[in-house]
């Protein structure tokens, strides 16, 4: 632990989306959202030949849309209350949606598929290289031969000497009974180890702008960089491996041995 840190305490870290902070995502990000990485998944689906997986499914946000266009996909989530969300929005959309509740950074399911993909920067909350390896081991074991996968990545370029300074990170509020979720953060970076150390205030506020309930929670956030993550997919196993996107905010895509 360093002493100089303002932030020592023992709040638990990385813990999962459920409660206030899994209604709170579906408020910010519901499935009806305008998304800008929906069509780089919605591409490599179309392309595989068989059946996607969504790594951290959350609500649906992506995953619905794409049931709802046809598309054969599934989704892993390790909470139930993100996944009993999603499965709302299929039910209300009027689509079947096959959902599996798991670990998915150690994913041990039944079958194999032809596309795998993790979205939104979910990877970073691994807590390390040994860790990213052995879920890249575990999503290879669950491709067919030549199947794709993608990976999602952001490197930080600004706030780079932020020292835990609040700031307001999202609200947004119901429509069916007008509660406001709101989220405030603060954070700051060790570039050396590559990581964000943040610190989370969930609010809820009833209509009349009164305070119901108060949850923190803190996240370490790691980031790898195209090389960094290519080289990670190489040494698993993966092949044909490439980024697309940019220096700081991309996709890394492998395939698996076609043999």
């Amino acid at each position: 632990m360093d002493v100089d840190d303002l932030v020592r305490d023992a709040l638990p870290l990385n813990g999962q989306y459920g409660g206030v902070v899994a209604e709170a995502y579906d408020v910010w990000l519901p499935p009806s959202g305008n998304y800008s990485d929906r069509e780089v998944y919605r591409r490599a689906i179309e392309a595989g030949s068989g059946t996607a997986l969504e790594l951290g499914c959350g609500n649906g946000r992506l995953l619905v849309p794409y049931r709802c266009s046809g598309l054969e996909v599934e989704g892993v989530d390790a909470s139930q209350a993100m996944l009993d969300i999603c499965a709302a929005h299929a039910r209300d959309a009027g689509v079947d949606l096959k959902l599996h509740r798991s670990d998915w950074t150690t994913l041990a399911l039944d079958r194999k598929y032809a596309t795998i993909y993790n979205p939104a920067g979910s990877f970073s909350l691994l807590p390390g290289n040994d860790a990213a390896h052995d879920a890249l081991a575990a999503w290879l074991r669950h491709l067919h031969p030549d199947g794709a996968i993608l990976i999602a990545m952001g490197v930080p370029t600004g706030d780079l000497d932020a020292h835990y300074d609040w700031r307001v990170r999202r609200s947004g509020t119901r429509a069916r009974d007008e509660t406001t979720f709101m989220v405030h953060e603060a954070f700051r970076y060790d570039t050396t180890a590559q990581v964000q150390h943040v610190l989370n205030r969930h609010e809820v506020w009833n209509r009349n702008g009164e305070l119901v309930t108060t949850l923190m929670r803190r996240h370490e956030i790691r980031w790898w960089t195209r090389d960094q993550l290519e080289t990670m997919l190489r040494e698993t196993g993966f092949t044909a491996v490439k980024s697309l996107g940019t220096e700081n905010e991309f996709v890394t895509v492998g395939r698996a041995p076609a043999t």
